[in-house]
């Protein structure tokens, strides 16, 4: 059975034509029914006043009343009532005496018989009366009304009829009318379903119901799979999606609310609603947070309705460049390490061979001297080996850029750092480091100097980074402090990772960053650390319990 409704089960499109034409049919014929019954209660009821009046016309007709008073001749009365008869288009006039007995009759057998109908009302009260009911020519509505001579007697009675046949015959040719404005109106509304049915099911693209069910159902599913938050707004700023992720983030209740509130995510929004282009990778201050945002259009027709926004924590990312930036940096020491060896090791070659020997023992003396000095410094100066054996490797760096890298003997370091702070600090100082080795290379060549210094002494961790490269114009510092920035000419969506790295690592620490003018001609950059968010705290207490 199920089968067998499954396979004669219309389709959303014949579902709404059925159901429109249903109305329609059902709307029309409740008001055909109720026309055609205001038609007939006013048929009958003119019926009955056009009799009446028919009735007094003919009891006040003058030559019904002579002819009726003396009695001389009933065959002018009978002739008299057949010509208003035919004149008023009733169906029988007839005039009765006060027995009741017929003087004129449509059918002149019934003359001198006695009305089927009572004449009592009209006799002996004098009232005219206004009634549906079967007489001898058939069920009629009639009207009765006393023939009175001069004098005020009643002489007889006027009764006149309209037979319901031929008053029926009339509400027909009204039905007909009806009828054929019923199937008018009714073609013309089932041609207007099938259109709209036809544009309703190709703004839902062709889907039935039970599609969009399963595509709704597969939405909610999907997004609550979905790590990332994910949010879409209307045109009109309402979010008309968002997934658990997000509601968690910007402590949603349901689906359906007015627009995120944060000053970001309204930029990117207005910004996509007006080009229509979208932002993709974009570091942005979100809820408290730092995500990346993408806010990618909803089109239809070139017109853009709506966004969606997607946000991912940026420790995700950061996590995965940062590992991908010590690989980074690891390659580059040890690229840089094994270009100085070759390059010495060639030199001590060729003085070996040229049989310079004195001078082949000075130049391993002078390596090995100037080497051990700058680990010496880095092992005095430096509790944290990780940032020790880091910094030796930029030594190795800036020497394959041919750059100078001074590290200030006054500078120390010797609070116990927390690992992933160590971390921090070697990912934040690396970049900017770096920018200043190629900096320096970059505009002063073998010139290329880079001074380094850094101190625990107060609350404060303090960095010092200053080279002799290209001075910062005063809107490139403040540009320099923003996600994304990059200084290269060739800068892409590929350039400012580092900064944007390093502005994450220090928001973590509950640092800052400054930039300055160096007194060697260059950029003087300033990286201040509370030493609350770096220290150790656990060794510490340790150390003042003992």
């Amino acid at each position: 059975m199920k089968r067998v409704l499954r396979r004669f089960r219309f389709g959303l499109l014949g579902q709404i034509v059925l159901l429109i034409t249903i109305l329609l049919v059902v709307s029309l014929l409740f008001v055909s029914a109720l026309f055609v019954r205001k038609v007939d209660e006013i048929v009958e009821e003119d019926a009955g006043s056009t009799a009446m009046a028919v009735a007094k016309l003919a009891a006040k007709d003058d030559t019904i009343l002579e002819h009726l008073e003396k009695r001389d001749d009933d065959a002018i009365i009978q002739a008299e009532s057949l010509k208003i008869q035919q004149n008023s288009g009733a169906d029988y006039v007839v005039i009765a005496d006060t027995d009741g007995i017929r003087i004129s009759h449509p059918e002149p057998d019934r003359i001198g018989k006695p009305t089927q109908t009572s004449n009592d009302p009209v006799l002996e009260e004098g009232k005219e009366v206004i009634y549906e009911g079967y007489g001898v020519s058939g069920y009629a509505v009639k009207a009765k009304t006393p023939v009175k001579n001069e004098a005020g007697e009643i002489i007889g009675v006027a009764s006149v009829g309209f037979l319901t046949q031929n008053l029926n015959d009339q509400i027909y040719s009204y039905l007909q009318e009806v009828i054929i404005w019923f199937l008018l109106i009714f073609m013309i509304g089932l041609l207007g379903a099938y259109l709209v049915a036809k544009r309703v099911k190709k703004l839902i693209y062709g889907l039935e119901p039970e599609e969009i069910s399963f595509l709704f159902k597969e939405k909610e599913t999907t997004l609550a799979s979905i790590k990332d938050a994910t949010i879409a707004i209307d045109r009109k700023g309402h979010i008309t999606s968002i997934n658990r992720r997000a509601k968690e983030i910007f402590k949603q209740k349901s689906v359906l609310e007015d627009a995120i509130d944060q000053t970001n995510l309204q930029m990117l929004y207005q910004a996509v609603l007006e080009d229509g282009q979208g932002r993709y990778n974009k570091y942005t201050y979100v809820a408290g947070d730092i995500y990346i945002v993408d806010a990618s259009p909803i089109k239809e027709a070139n017109e853009t309705l709506g966004v969606v926004f997607t946000l991912r924590p940026e420790t995700e990312v950061i996590d995965v460049a940062e590992t991908i930036v010590k690989m980074k940096q690891q390659s580059d020491q040890m690229r840089a390490s094994n270009h100085e060896f070759m390059n010495k090791l060639n030199t001590l070659y060729g003085l070996i061979r040229l049989q310079e020997y004195d001078k082949a023992l000075a130049l391993i003396s002078e390596e090995v001297e100037e080497q051990q000095s700058v680990v010496n410094l880095l092992m005095t100066n430096i509790k944290e080996p990780l940032l020790a054996a880091f910094l030796l490797g930029k030594f190795n760096r800036a020497k394959e850029l041919k750059v100078s890298l001074l590290i200030d003997e006054s500078s120390s370091l010797n609070i116990d750092l927390r690992p992933e702070a160590a971390e921090k600090i070697v990912t934040i100082v690396g970049n900017i480091l770096e920018n200043a080795l190629e900096a320096a290379s970059k505009y002063k060549g073998a010139g290329g100097k880079v001074l380094l210094s850094f101190t625990d002494l107060g609350q404060e961790v303090v960095f010092d980074i200053e080279d002799n490269g290209k001075m910062l114009t005063e809107k490139e510092k403040q540009s320099v402090l923003m996600d994304g920035y990059s200084t290269k000419k060739d800068a892409g969506d590929g350039h400012g990772i580092g900064l944007t790295i390093v502005q994450a690592a220090i928001r973590k620490l509950n640092g800052a960053l400054y930039y300055g003018d160096s007194e060697a001609g260059g950029t003087l950059a300033t990286i201040v650390l509370p030493k609350g968010s770096v220290e150790n705290e656990s060794d510490e207490r340790s150390d003042r319990g003992r």
